[in-house]
Parts: C-alpha cells; structure tokens; sequence
C-alpha cells in the first residue's frame, strides 16, 4: 500500500469530512430495551464500496451521510477542540485491577453508561467480581466517543478490537473505529484513539468531535 493510501479521514475547510483508504462506512442506530434505555447497537451493511467518500459535515446535505456541496451556501466548520492529548482531561475512578477513565468533553449522550438503577461509575467499586467487571467493559466498549476508558493496573487498555470502518449513527454522529487516523484542515493530525464521535449535524462546539448538541437541536438523518 502507498504511502499516504491508509485509512484516514481528513476534515475540509469549511466543508466535508473526506474519507480515504477504503473505509467501508455503515448505518447505525442505538437500540434501547424495555424501559427505553440504551442496550446496544444494530449495525447495517456498507453504504460505501469504493476507495473513498465524501461526508457531510455542515448537517444540512440532502444525501446524508454523503456531501451534496450544501456547506458551500455558508457553513462555520471552524475546528475548536482542545488539540491537547485527552490524557490531560481525564478524571479517575479506580475499581479492582482496573481504573475507569473519563474525558466528559467527549460526551455524546449515547447513554449506554447508566439505567434505571446504577451507572458504570459505580459499578467500579464492583469490579472485583467478574460477572460485574464484564458488564463494565461492555459498557465502556459501547460508547462511541471513547469519552469513557478502561485500563489495567498495567497500564494497558481494555479496548475492542474494531476493524477501521465509520457508523452514521441514526440521527447523531460518526462513530469512528479502529483507530483511524483524523487530520485537520490545516494539515495537523489529531490524537489517534481506538474510539471517535465526530459531529455531524454542523452545531457542535467542539469541532470535529460530537458534544451532544444534535440532540438539542433535533437533527435528523
């Protein structure tokens, strides 16, 4: 493979997200249970089979997921996320053998992280027994956004083993996996992590990543 021909997406100025390297993009939504709260996901086949593709990015494209050039009728894309590692922004929750991690500038409100009764941040106090230790790194490996993160005492991260591929989640954003690389407008990479939410309505503070505001503004597609 060429160099510069591995999976990326590269964020345009004022525009689309240009995906490279044959990522196959997805259909997704969040499925919820009984009592109407986040249980999982349903990923659809592939919408893309070619070596790239164009994503809107401003929120207002007519083909969603795919740019139709509406950004160009004036869209701020204007990148505004701490470019700091998310290392520096995460509180603590230490559990047996493993720590939680939680960088809250990365939320997205997919909601898989708590119910009706407990939340995955207290169920660490419980994670000396396996049934419980299971049930958290599930929970952690829902989230799309990789705001939340679990490590071994050994530093090592308990992550899934995504193959690259992007989810348009259902009325919300892109769930980027598999460690795909993300470069700026302006050329500069961001942070490689297993797990992205990128925005996709266009309302988002914290460009390119989601901040939840689609749900505020009610973005469909």
């Amino acid at each position: 493979m060429a160099e510069g021909d591995g999976p990326r997406v590269v964020v345009s100025r004022d525009g689309p997200y240009r995906v490279r390297g044959g990522v196959p993009v997805l259909p997704g939504r969040i499925v919820e249970d009984e009592d109407g709260q986040s249980a999982d996901w349903e990923i659809g086949e592939p919408l893309t089979t070619g070596k790239r593709a164009v994503l809107c990015r401003c929120g207002n494209s007519s083909t969603k997921p795919f740019c139709d050039d509406t950004h160009l009728r004036g869209f701020d894309g204007t990148e505004t996320a701490d470019r700091g590692p998310t290392d520096d922004r995460r509180d603590e929750y230490p559990g047996a053998g493993v720590t939680l991690t939680d960088d809250m500038s990365l939320c997205t409100t997919a909601a898989f992280c708590h119910d009706r009764v407990t939340s995955v941040w207290q169920l660490m106090a419980e994670t000396g027994d396996p049934e419980v230790r299971t049930r958290v790194e599930g929970i952690v490996a829902r989230c799309p956004s990789g705001r939340l993160v679990l490590e071994t005492d050994d530093g090592e991260q308990v992550e899934p083993a995504y193959e690259p591929s992007i989810v348009v989640e259902e009325g919300g954003p892109y769930w980027v996996r598999g460690r795909i690389p993300i470069e700026s407008e302006d050329g500069t990479p961001w942070e490689v992590r297993n797990r992205v939410a990128l925005c996709r309505c266009g309302r988002s503070e914290n460009k390119p990543f989601c901040d939840s505001t689609h749900r505020a503004v009610g973005f469909g597609g």
